[in-house]
């Protein structure tokens, strides 16, 4: 366990909130705060910069109950990532954030990617092919011809997301 010593921070009294660094490596793209810590073990003044996650420090105040000791919240976190659900690293709002385990976070995280990159391809080629949004099903997203529209829905459908959404009501072609 690290000392900690009690001084005049010389740097900066307070913590301060940073958008990290732009890219796609470790820690890009993630909220922070950054504080001056004092610690006898640290070559340079025994000063060293501290950095804490943003979304890792909301995780403890709004993924786990109130009434839950401390300890046990930071020792269960310790062993987690904080997943963003919508994989927007700056979302850090209460339902886009929930602990799991690395390798679960892993898996959701290369699933995410996949179905993004999946996606920006049928863009692609649907744009190359001179497709337009008019062309697409509002439901499943892809080309379709002839759209419908179903009762109780807006935009578009094709036929199969149509006929799933009106249960057996008559669809209009």
């Amino acid at each position: 366990m690290s000392h900690y010593l009690l001084g005049e921070n010389r740097v900066q009294n307070y913590a301060r909130f940073e958008h990290a660094k732009p890219g796609d490596g470790s820690g890009a793209g993630y909220e922070r705060w950054r504080s001056t810590e004092h610690r006898p073990h640290t070559p340079t003044d025994g000063r060293e910069d501290v950095y804490l996650s943003h979304h890792r420090l909301l995780a403890i105040v709004e993924c786990y109950p109130l009434d839950e000791p401390i300890e046990s919240v930071l020792e269960d976190l310790a062993g987690k990532d904080v997943h963003h659900r919508n994989g927007i690293k700056w979302d850090n709002r209460a339902g886009n954030i929930e602990p799991v385990e690395h390798a679960r976070h892993a898996s959701i995280t290369q699933e995410q990617v996949r179905a993004w990159a999946e996606d920006e391809k049928r863009k692609r080629q649907q744009h190359e092919a001179g497709v337009g949004d008019a062309d697409l099903c509002d439901g499943c997203g892809e080309l379709a011809e002839p759209l419908a529209t179903s009762p109780g829905f807006a935009g578009e459908r094709c036929l199969e997301c149509a006929r799933q959404e009106c249960d057996g009501e008559p669809i209009e072609v």
